[in-house]
């Protein structure tokens, strides 16, 4: 359907346009032509009329015989290819070329009469009384010396010359025309191929992409906006293709999450249901896990939440001024577990000191809860994880960074996104789910600041925030 309506569409329009901008070409280069042939017509015209005036004076002031007169009228007449006459002060033809019996004691045009009488030169175009056919003629008076009008000339032309000329000019016009429109035709058909060729292979691809063939890619070398457009498509497709794995990743580790506490929260339950917590160590052991699993339930059920919200706008984060450095102390407390466990030893950079930020507590714990869990479980056990505060004039920036084996430089675009892990088993292993980094870049967001994040491969990796400092 592309292909059928929007090559015609081009096609056409493109046609339409030529066709249109020849016709007013044409239009116009007739008229501008035309005027053109007979105001060069009326020019020449005047010219010889004023010449064969001063041939005639000397007849008309002498009053010479009328057969010489006629006979210098035919000679004229013959050179010039006009018709020549010869009228009294009356406007009565008194000398005629080439039939003088038919126009002699004729009465011309009272217009023209008017005109000779007033010594006036005049130049028109049309029917006069005595021909049918359109005629160009010029009416020039004779004058004595003392400006008494003793006669006139009036020169007859006929414009069919111009008229087969301007026929000439427009066969060869249309014949122009038709040539160009037929050579732009083509030019147009291969323009609109051009153009229609790409969008065909995006409307095909974007219909493989539709139906789950997401490792589709367009192909296209114009390096204009075609081709642009082209690779705008392909980086929408790989992100699109990008997302679908992370998503069913995403499904795979929650499924496993959620699918390794319920069941060892249903194994613990069966086997108290069996009755194997009979003394009272094995029950509290019990309880104890199904106390652990449910809490690991909790914490993943409410990330989802806590993402849904952000994402979808729909919470609201109240800013005012905290003490960072007291909540990285408190936060460092919440992780004192995993910290404990693997011997790491976690230490702020100037300890004791008030920084304050606009920002949400609440919301900043969480933050930095997640950024020290995220730390203390990719650090080796016995290694240090250290907590930076630097600030300038306007803002605050926070630092964790560890001694890890870092993050790959080409995953580090990426640890920001949801559902993300650079390393998918060994957070699985270690309780992660992918979604703690892509809560701490929307709340930081949300409070006005930024995120960041650096690391060497087996070197560590420093991970933090910017936030405005409070006024």
């Amino acid at each position: 359907m592309i292909k059928n309506r929007l090559f015609i569409k081009i096609l056409v329009t493109y046609l339409c346009i030529i066709i249109s901008t020849l016709a007013m070409l044409g239009v116009l280069l007739s008229f501008l032509l035309n005027n053109f042939f007979i105001y060069n017509k009326q020019m020449e015209m005047r010219v010889k009329a004023n010449d064969i005036t001063k041939l005639v004076k000397p007849f008309l002031v002498n009053k010479r015989d009328p057969a010489e007169l006629i006979g210098l009228l035919n000679l004229a007449d013959r050179n010039l290819g006009t018709e020549i006459w010869v009228i009294d002060p009356k406007g009565f033809v008194i000398a005629a070329a080439a039939d003088q019996q038919a126009h002699e004691g004729n009465l011309v045009d009272a217009a023209d009469i008017r005109d000779m009488q007033q010594g006036k030169v005049s130049i028109r175009k049309g029917k006069s009384q005595l021909y049918d056919e359109t005629v160009l003629w010029v009416i020039t008076p004779v004058v004595e010396e003392n400006n008494r009008v003793i006669g006139g000339i009036i020169m007859y032309s006929p414009i069919i010359g111009i008229a087969q000329t301007m026929l000439k000019v427009r066969n060869l016009f249309i014949y122009s025309a038709v040539v160009s429109i037929l050579f732009s035709t083509v030019v147009v058909y291969f323009l609109s191929r051009y153009v229609t060729g790409p969008l065909q292979k995006i409307n095909r691809v974007a219909k493989q992409l539709a139906s789950g063939n997401l490792a589709e890619r367009v192909s296209v070398k114009q390096g204009d906006e075609i081709g642009d457009l082209g690779m705008a498509f392909n980086h929408m497709a790989s992100q699109i293709e990008k997302n679908e794995k992370m998503r069913r990743d995403f499904l795979a580790d929650v499924s496993h999450e959620l699918r390794s506490p319920l069941a060892s929260i249903q194994g613990f339950i069966e086997a108290m249901i069996d009755g194997k917590d009979k003394t009272p160590e094995k029950r509290k052991k019990y309880l104890g896990i199904l106390h652990d699993e449910s809490l690991r339930l909790a914490r993943l059920v409410n990330e989802l939440l806590d993402l849904s919200k952000m994402e979808s706008g729909s919470m609201d984060i109240v800013r005012e001024s905290v003490d960072i450095a007291k909540i990285v102390q408190d936060s460092a407390i919440k992780v004192s577990t995993v910290v404990n466990d693997k011997k790491i030893r976690v230490y702020q950079d100037e300890p004791g000191q008030r920084v304050m930020v606009l920002g949400n507590r609440d919301r900043l714990e969480q933050v930095m809860t997640n950024l020290l869990d995220n730390a203390c479980r990719f650090a080796p056990a016995g290694s240090e994880i250290g907590v930076r505060l630097s600030e300038n004039a306007a803002d605050i920036t926070v630092t964790v960074r560890d001694e890890g084996e870092g993050i790959p430089e080409a995953e580090l675009p990426y640890i920001w996104e949801r559902f993300y892990k650079v390393d998918k088993a060994r957070s699985r292993g270690q309780g992660g789910t992918g979604l703690g980094l892509a809560i701490v870049k929307h709340i930081i967001q949300s409070l006005g600041g930024r995120v960041f994040v650096s690391s060497i491969k087996g070197s560590g990796t420093e991970i933090g925030f910017v936030l405005p400092r409070s006024q």
